[in-house]
């Protein structure tokens, strides 16, 4: 069960100039890089690292974000997941979901924030409204 988490470093930059014309592509990548266990405070840390790279027509950097953090994590399997990490350097597929989901959603929040204010594009695609089926028309008879 996941307990808490804490952001630890955050770096993220902008070209100074980007035409309108350019096609912006997004990568995101989200990793667990290391697993520490703390017996002082019974729980498993996860480190985990997330990149959102911008490129523009092509291969052009435009923009990068990085967010690292750790997942504070206890349960009654801790042992067997700390000994497949240092043995595999592998997540127990016990936690696998657990943690990167959880890994993913804080770092898409903060880096969406981080996004806006380097005026890049959007992390994600945010929804669009459509009209439903005959409401455009019920729109064009009432002008």
């Amino acid at each position: 069960m996941i307990i808490n988490y804490l952001i630890t470093n955050i770096k993220a930059h902008r070209e100074k100039s980007i035409s309108a014309e350019t096609q912006i592509g997004i990568a995101n990548n989200i990793t667990v890089t290391d697993v520490e266990r703390d017996d002082k405070f019974k729980i498993l840390k996860f480190t985990f690292k997330f990149e959102a790279a911008f490129t523009g027509n092509g291969s052009d950097d435009i923009g990068k974000i990085v967010i690292e953090g750790f997942i504070a994590y206890t349960g009654d399997n801790m042992d067997k997941i700390y000994s497949k990490w240092e043995e595999e350097k592998k997540l127990d597929e016990s936690v696998t979901e657990e943690i990167l989901q959880a890994s993913l959603n804080i770092s898409i929040l903060e880096a969406m924030s981080i996004a806006k204010m380097l005026q890049l594009p959007s992390i994600l695609p945010l929804p669009k409204i459509s009209p439903a089926p005959g409401e455009e028309k019920n729109e064009k008879k009432k002008k």
